[in-house]
């Protein structure tokens, strides 16, 4: 009986760790998904080449931050030429990340279609705003 009493407690002791296991402590809620909003003041969609045979316009895009240091941009276009509309792009960047405090130093992967670009984000509660090396400046929101 005293050794069945024991493993009792035991067991008892497990399920009481388990419950106070790191799955109650806070999430960083930093990693995730970042909606873009605006590109350099203007609210999405925002038409980046306007012009009589080709007409680009940024209708969607997102900024995903892994808790691997790694993330990934994406985007979508509407676009037209000589006036007839295609089929949406579908565009997605990824690279990686280093952090300080709110600041963020992201460098984009290069590849056939991604720049390979460096950027700095600063996170501001739920906002996520970045600033390219070229000078634009995305604003992104969870």
């Amino acid at each position: 009986m005293r050794r069945t009493a024991t493993l009792f407690r035991a067991a008892a002791l497990a399920l009481i760790a388990a419950g106070c296991s790191d799955s109650n402590a806070p999430k960083d809620l930093t990693y995730g998904r970042y909606g873009l909003v605006s590109v350099d003041g203007q609210t999405l969609p925002v038409t980046l080449v306007d012009d009589p045979t080709l007409k680009l316009t940024l209708t969607e895009g997102a900024l995903t931050l892994n808790a691997n240091s790694t993330f990934t941009q994406s985007a979508t276009l509407a676009t037209a030429t000589n006036g007839f509309p295609a089929a949406p792009v579908q565009l997605s960047c990824g690279g990686t990340f280093t952090r300080s405090g709110s600041t963020f130093t992201l460098t984009g992967n290069e590849t056939a279609r991604c720049s390979g670009v460096t950027a700095t984000g600063v996170l501001d509660g739920s906002t996520f705003t970045v600033t390219d090396d070229q000078g634009e400046t995305l604003v992104f929101k969870r």
